[in-house]
Parts: C-alpha cells; structure tokens; sequence
C-alpha cells in the first residue's frame, strides 16, 4: 500500500512539498521526498510512483471551499478542539484562496486527481485497499501525535529568529524520527543550521509532506483514532484527535452530508 502526503502551496508561484511512503501493518519506509512547483509536477509524481496501485494521499490544503467568505465549519471545529494548543486552523473562503490564482487550487487538484480514479473521500476503513485522497492539517495532527502541549513554532513568523527556528526544526526531526519511518533518517536528521530563507523553507516543506504522508499511514492504520471534522457539503479536515476530546457537535464528525 503506498501513501503520499502533499504540503500543496496556494499557487504554482511557491513550491509543494510531496513525499511517497510504502507500507503495510507493520511498517512504513520513505521512497521518495520532493518539491514540485506545478500541478501538472505533482500529478507526474504521484502517476510515477502510485500507477495503478492502492494509494491514500493526504493534502495540506483546502479541497472543499464553498463559503465566499468568512470560515468553514472546519476550521470551527478545529478552534473548538485545538485553540488552547496554538494550533487553531487559520480561515479559508473562496475569496480568500481565489486572490492567489483566481482557482481554488486544492479544488483543482482535487478535479485532476479524481481524473486518476482517486476517490475524494476522508471515510477510511481499517487498512483498506483504495484509491482516496483527503484534506489534513499538520499542526492539530502534530499536537496529538506528538502528544504536544503547543505547536511546534517552527515556522517563519515576525519576531522568530533562526536560532529559535533551528531550535524548534530539531524537536519536529526529533519527533519525526521517532515515528521509525524506513530510509527517512538522511532527510529528517539533515543538518539544518546553515539553511537559510528559500533553502530552509524547501527543508521545511520536505519534512512537512513526510509528516502529511505519514498522516494517510496513520489513518489507514488507526481509522477509529481519527476524526473528520465537518463534511462533504461544508469542508472538512481528517486529523487524529487525543481519546479525551468530544464536542458537543459530535454529530458533526462523521456526518457524510
């Protein structure tokens, strides 16, 4: 079974990170990590690599976005569940993710994908064999898997130096490491203190799509340890969640609207 994780950016202008893992119920090891800039790159990685075989892609990206504006009932339900861990899902509406390319890129992704007989679906059963792509969300997932108390603050912000941020990278190596994904270890445990601004945010995006493609293995994995927050109809994000979470909504999780 292969799984791809794909930290897709809003346009072709900026890199997308794309990792590939194989795995079965015992294990999982890293066949390929790339960046790819147009969706046409992307869709030749994943036709390189899955061909006709079984594959769950998880996508860092909005892929369901009817609301001109304001958020999504994703997004609600995300801030209700992982605000009090930094780790809250920032808005998506059309007019915001429009303003980059006049599209909705996750939708066209989306509609090339489906081209390829995958399923958009975020309802996985225990270790299935399919052909499915679905939204995530890293950081909520990270908070769970790590067993987190706040997000790691990585990433490029005002005010966060490169010493902070290299900090920060090797706590996300670290726990990335821990997750024993096969022939990982030269691009996780890479040294990162002489990467600086593009250099490091391909890094970044690398190791991103490593931990989106580990999510597609996790779910197929531990389906009932998963929640798909919102639906069909209104946009929805699959992200892991601690046994300890409910929400008064729970109907809302597994609504198929």
């Amino acid at each position: 079974m292969l799984f791809i994780g794909i930290d897709l950016a809003w346009s072709e202008n900026n890199k997308s990170g794309i990792a590939i893992l194989e795995g079965d119920k015992k294990q999982a090891k890293l066949i390929s990590v790339s960046l790819a800039l147009k969706d046409s790159e992307i869709i030749e990685f994943i036709e390189k690599y899955a061909k006709n075989n079984n594959t769950l892609i998880s996508i860092d990206a909005p892929l369901i976005v009817p609301n001109e504006e304001g958020r999504r009932l994703a997004e609600a339900l995300v801030g209700n569940l992982f605000r009090k861990f930094n780790a809250g899902a920032h808005p998506s509406n059309r007019k915001r993710l429009s303003s980059f390319t006049g599209s909705i890129r996750g939708e066209e992704i989306s509609k090339l994908l489906e081209k390829l007989n995958f399923e958009h679906s975020p309802y996985i059963e225990k270790q299935e064999q399919s052909r499915k792509f679905f939204e995530v969300y890293p950081h909520p997932s990270m908070v769970v898997l790590f067993n987190l108390s706040t997000v790691i603050p990585y990433k490029s912000k005002p005010k966060r130096t490169y010493t902070s941020r290299y900090k920060a990278f090797r706590q996300y190596q670290n726990y990335l490491k821990n997750l024993n994904i096969k022939n990982s270890s030269e691009v996780i445990l890479q040294d990162i203190t002489e990467l600086k601004a593009q250099k490091l945010k391909d890094y970044e995006d690398k190791l991103d799509a490593i931990f989106c493609a580990y999510l597609s293995y996790y779910t197929w994995l531990n389906p009932e340890k998963c929640k798909v927050l919102g639906n069909m109809k209104e946009g929805y994000i699959l992200t892991p969640i601690f046994d300890s979470m409910k929400l008064s909504q729970s109907s809302l999780f597994n609504s198929k609207i």
